[in-house]
C-alpha cells in the first residue's frame, strides 16, 4: 500500500496536535525530559557554588594596609590577581596570586600563589600554597632583614581557616633563619594572625 503525504503550510503544521502521529510527540517529550535531566545538575551545582565563593579568599578584594595591625597579624594589601578556577566532580579548584602584609614578629610583605579546594557540597575545604616574606624578622637573638621562603597550608570550615607554615631559604640577614607556626584568620577577608617559633643557626 501506498502512503499519500498531503503538504501543509508551516503555521498549520505547528498548531496542528496530530501533525507527526503518536510517535513525534513521544520523541519530543522523550527530549525534553533528557534537556531537564542534563541541565538540573548543572544548575544545582551554580546554585551551590555561588555561596561556596563567596567564602573564598577571592572575597579579600577590599584593599587595605597594615595600618592599625598590631601583634602578629596579617592583612591583603589588595584584590588578588591572576584567578583561574575550575570545577571537577563536585570540587571548586581555584589559584591565584596574593600579597599580604604583616606585623609583629614579621614585618613586611609578602608575596604568593595559593590553590584553594572546595567541597561544593559542604562548603569546607584546603588551600596550600607558597609566597615569599620581604622584610624584617625578629627572633630572641635580635632582629634581621632579607627574603625567606614560606610554604604554607590550611583547612576551612564555617568561614574561618587554620594551619602550619614552614621557613627555608632565607637569603641576606635571614639565611640562617628557620622556623615553624600557624596561621589562622577570616577565609571571607583573608585577615588572620599568626604564632611563630624561630630560631636562628650559626
Amino acid at each position: 500500500m501506498f502512503r499519500v503525504s498531503v503538504f501543509e503550510p508551516k503555521s498549520k503544521a505547528l498548531n496542528s496536535e496530530h501533525d507527526g502521529g503518536p510517535y513525534h510527540r513521544k520523541a519530543s517529550i522523550k527530549q525534553d525530559r533528557e534537556v531537564k535531566i542534563t541541565t538540573r545538575p548543572i544548575i544545582l551545582l551554580t546554585l551551590l557554588a555561588v555561596p561556596v565563593l563567596m567564602l573564598l579568599p577571592v572575597g579579600h578584594a577590599t584593599t587595605t594596609t597594615c595600618t592599625g595591625t598590631t601583634g602578629n597579624a596579617f592583612v591583603p594589601t589588595g584584590p588578588p590577581t591572576n584567578v583561574v578556577t575550575s570545577q571537577v566532580n563536585g570540587f571548586i579548584i581555584i589559584t591565584e596570586n596574593f600579597s599580604l602584609c604583616f606585623t609583629g614578629a614579621f614585618n613586611g610583605d609578602t608575596q604568593g600563589t595559593v590553590t584553594i579546594i572546595v567541597n561544593t557540597s559542604t562548603g569546607n575545604g584546603i588551600f596550600f600554597g607558597q609566597n615569599t616574606f620581604t622584610g624584617i624578622v625578629t627572633t630572641s637573638s635580635g632582629s634581621a632583614s632579607g627574603t625567606i621562603f614560606v610554604p604554607f597550608a590550611a583547612t576551612f570550615s564555617a568561614g574561618s581557616f587554620q594551619g602550619p607554615y614552614t621557613l627555608y631559604g632565607g637569603i641576606s640577614g635571614l639565611a640562617n633563619l628557620h622556623g615553624f607556626g600557624t596561621i589562622q584568620g577570616s577565609l571571607t577577608t583573608f585577615v588572620g594572625t599568626y604564632t611563630a617559633n624561630l630560631f636562628t643557626s650559626s
